[in-house]
């Protein structure tokens, strides 16, 4: 009778704490889910603001081998050039795989494809927060050489991406003077911004793939627990 009365308490022991831990699975999952969702919006904001940025560093590259500084409006010269020092910034909702990584706590995670899901987006979010530390590498030159061109004076008015066309237009088409009208200053700022336009495509890439992961897991989490 004793040992039976003990083999029931273990048993039952065992029974709550298989119920406390996939209790604590749930609320992980629904908890990473609402991390997942605002990630999701934060990659997709990400990748539209390196494209948009890229593009326009692209285009002040081709302009400058195009076109004489004179034939254009300086403020155009401006509008495009100033694109090169846009740096990217990239804050995820990510508490909660931090916790779940440094208490051990992914062992509450029983589904393979789960944990396989969250190890692929982890990796992916390294992987772009390594290119992202890539961008100071050459920052300090492309301000120094870009403050030898313009007057950031100037600058303050298109600063802001939400800026109505019609107000860009009308910036593009001023003359804002230049701090040098020397080409060859022109295209070592350029060279710099090559190099920058290079790290923002691979900065998409990896960008782009982290996005992916993300819906990715959010699909399994969706399909495994129930979420809504």
């Amino acid at each position: 009778m004793l040992f039976l009365a003990v083999f029931c308490g273990f048993l039952a022991e065992y029974q709550l704490e298989h119920t406390i831990e996939h209790q604590r699975e749930k609320q992980y999952a629904n908890t990473l889910y609402e991390d997942m969702k605002a990630d999701t919006a934060i990659l997709k904001s990400t990748i539209k603001s390196i494209s948009y940025v890229t593009q326009r560093i692209d285009t002040f590259r081709t302009l400058l081998h195009t076109k004489e500084l004179g034939s254009i409006p300086s403020g155009s010269w401006y509008y495009f050039g100033r694109f090169g020092t846009r740096n990217f910034q990239v804050s995820l909702q990510d508490a909660t795989l931090e916790q779940l990584k440094s208490s051990g706590g992914l062992r509450y995670f029983k589904k393979r494809n789960v944990i396989d899901a969250i190890a692929r987006y982890d990796q992916a979010c390294r992987h772009m927060r390594v290119n992202l530390d890539l961008q100071n590498l050459v920052y300090n030159e492309l301000i120094k050489t870009r403050n030898a061109l313009f007057d950031g004076w100037y600058m303050d008015e298109i600063m802001d991406f939400d800026l109505p066309g019609v107000n860009i237009d009308s910036f593009k088409m001023a003359s804002p003077p230049f701090l040098s009208d020397d080409k060859n200053e022109f295209i070592q700022y350029a060279n710099y911004c090559q190099l920058r336009s290079y790290n923002n495509k691979f900065l998409q890439r990896q960008t782009e793939l982290a996005l992916s992961n993300a819906e990715i897991l959010l699909v399994e989490l969706r399909k495994e627990y129930g979420i809504k």
